[in-house]
Parts: C-alpha cells; structure tokens; sequence
C-alpha cells in the first residue's frame, strides 16, 4: 500500500524492547493492508488479520484497539507516504506555471499508482458505513494538499501575482482539475494504465486554464 517503513531506534538502554515493538507493529500493519486490499474493511476480519501476521489477538490489541484503529492508522500512514513527494516539491524559487505543473504532476503521479487507486477505492467503497474512516482518509490527504497549495496562492495572492479570491477553494478546485478523467478512468477499470504523453498533455492544459482564471489582471 506504499505505507512508510519505520526508521530503527538507535542503540541504547531500553531499545531493543522499542524496536522489537515496533517491528511487531509494522508486522501487523503490513499484514492488515494485505487483508484490507484483499477483502475490503468490511469483509476483514481480526482473525485473518492475526493469522496473517502471525501474532496472537492478545498481541494485536497490544498496538491496536481493534480493526477501525488499524484501519485508520493504515490509511494516515499511506497518505503520509503518498504526500511526502508532494511536501518536498520545491515551490520557492520557480514561475507560478512551473510550481503549479510540479505540484500537479506530483499529485498526478501519487493519485494513480496502484496503491493511490487501491486505497481510494477501499475507503469510497466503506464510507457510507464507516463514514469515520472517510473523514480519516480526507483529513490525513486531501486537507494537508490543499492546505499546502492554498498558502503558495495566499502569498501571490498579497504579492499582487494572484487576484484577490478564497486561496483554499481555488487550491481545492485544482487539484480535482488535476485529477480529473484519468483518475475516474482508473478507478472504474476504463483503462489499466495511462500514458505519460496523455499525462503531459491533460496537465499543461489544467495548468494554463487555472492561471487564466487565477492571475491577476
């Protein structure tokens, strides 16, 4: 599911206990992402869960208070590590059509890898039952993105590079620009793959189109 691997504790009194917790927390993890992917929320259970990783119910209520909370905590985990990339895009020294095109095929890039599509369609498939673990999945990824964009607008936007407009909402509006077909094509089983000459194409397009509409006149 592309979550993050947890980085070793260094040497020193007590954490040869931490570390070996932690890695029976990411022997967990691992194994319940499998399930998840494999059965969907619903249809996972402890038991296949604690199977697959070879630990105890006991061990497992250890880490976790049950399915929800491993569930949650899988998808924050996966969308820290799909954010990352776009965290550490540079938008500091670059053109506005050069830190949007960056942004947005970087969030291009994180939304259709198959860990992107998986975890997406597992969470809109469960929401209407557990709407908790879709507010999850959008607090952990779709806020901190447009959080990230609607501060670069804001700045242009004082500056006098941007008109005067509600930052957030132009960032939220973006980034579903962004996503746009490809992504509904991937989620439905349309295409299995897209072509990065299409990907090329489709964000110049979004990328012109929103600074027409967002640069000052």
């Amino acid at each position: 599911m592309g979550v993050n691997r947890l980085t070793e504790p260094s040497p020193g009194p007590g954490n040869g206990h931490r570390r070996r917790k932690l890695q029976k927390r990411r022997v967990i993890l691992d194994a319940a992402a499998e399930i998840f992917m494999r059965d969907g929320y619903g249809g996972a259970s402890v038991d296949d869960i604690v199977a697959a990783a070879g630990v105890s119910k006991r061990t497992l209520y250890a880490h976790f208070d049950g399915k929800h909370a491993l569930f949650v905590a899988i998808v924050r985990e996966s969308c820290e590590a799909l954010l990352l990339p776009l965290r550490e895009t540079d938008i500091t020294e670059r053109t506005p059509e050069a830190t949007l095109m960056a942004l947005a095929r970087t969030f291009l890039d994180v939304i259709l890898a198959p860990s992107g599509i998986s975890l997406y369609r597992i969470v809109v498939a469960e929401a209407p039952r557990f709407p908790e673990l879709g507010r999850a999945f959008y607090e952990a990824g779709h806020a901190p993105a447009a959080e990230l964009l609607a501060a670069y607008l804001e700045r242009h936007i004082v500056d006098g590079t941007f008109c005067r407009t509600d930052a957030r909402i132009c960032a939220e509006a973006f980034f579903q620009f962004v996503a746009g077909y490809a992504h509904d094509r991937l989620l439905l089983g349309v295409d299995a793959t897209v072509t990065q000459r299409d990907v090329d194409a489709y964000l110049q397009v979004t990328v012109d189109v929103f600074l027409a509409g967002i640069r000052a006149r």
